[in-house]
């Protein structure tokens, strides 16, 4: 099994410049750490590059306070082009995130803004899943009879995938919140034979072992990955190949450290398998069967 944990990024801070100030709405408490008596988030659980500087007091006074604030307005829908003109990174796809501004304790707004990820288990999930899926593999084949080589009518075929990668998980985090993703890989086999079912393997698949025994006998193995063709290619108009293929899918689901859990769209890689097949004759002398 194979395991990733990630906290979620956030977008970065942009040039300080003193505003009128704009109206904010309660801060998450689940995203701050430690409040100020004024009503302020003093600390931020996820930290964000280039966080602006406090800006310097009046008549020589101590410098106010400054703390990063919500906002009700979802600055990226009002005005996409706020990404460019601030140069802003992008939230990932899909995501809900939240708008914050940097506020003064002495009414001063700046026009300084970042967005941070909601902490909700759906978004966290969303974003450990993206990551997982780009990594899920194409599955690299492994055939006996090898690629190329026909199979005989009555002997059976073995296929196995090895880059198998077994159960996968991704983690992310945010709020205070994480959020475990579970990629869980099932391996299946269409022979493409004519008539021929889906064949559901066990893990990998099976290769085929000669000082394991006959290839009948391990092809009777439960869950082995295998398939005896009936019907040679090449001939009465057939293709010069049966069009096999091996398919891993991935059932995702995800948990929270709350407790909570859900299900997520499953994952699908295929390769193509053909097959050709051969017919052996045998010759019958006197009778009997050599």
């Amino acid at each position: 099994m194979r395991t990733r944990t990630r906290v979620a990024v956030i977008g970065a801070a942009v040039a300080l410049l003193v505003l009128e100030p704009t109206t904010a709405i309660a801060q998450d408490v689940t995203q701050c750490v430690e409040w100020s008596p004024r009503g302020y988030c003093v600390e931020w659980d996820v930290p964000t590059p280039g966080t602006p500087g406090t800006p310097g007091g009046s008549g020589g006074g101590p410098a106010p306070e400054c703390y990063w604030v919500n906002l009700s307005d979802d600055l990226g829908a009002d005005d996409p082009t706020i990404y460019a003109d601030f140069g802003l990174e992008r939230p990932p796809e899909g995501v809900d995130v939240v708008w914050q501004s940097w506020e003064c304790a002495d009414g001063r707004t700046t026009f300084n803004f970042r967005w941070v990820i909601a902490a909700t288990p759906g978004t966290l999930a969303s974003i450990a899943r993206g990551r997982l899926v780009g990594e899920l593999p194409q599955p690299v084949v492994e055939t006996s009879p090898a690629a190329g080589t026909a199979s005989i009518i009555g002997v059976p075929a073995f296929v196995a995938v090895v880059n198998w990668t077994g159960v996968v998980t991704e983690t992310e985090c945010a709020g205070g919140l994480c959020v475990t993703v579970t990629a869980t890989p099932q391996l299946t086999f269409r022979p493409g034979e004519p008539g021929a079912p889906t064949v559901q393997c066990a893990g990998a698949g099976t290769r085929f072992t000669p000082s394991a025994g006959t290839p009948e006998s391990q092809a009777s193995s439960p869950g082995a990955c295998t398939w005896t063709y009936a019907s040679r290619t090449g001939a009465n108009g057939r293709p010069s190949a049966w069009p096999g293929q091996a398919s891993v899918s991935w059932s995702i689901s995800w948990t929270a450290t709350t407790g909570a859990f859900g299900s997520l769209a499953s994952v699908t890689r295929s390769t193509d398998v053909p097959r050709p097949v051969a017919e052996v004759q045998t010759v019958i002398e006197g009778g009997a069967t050599p």
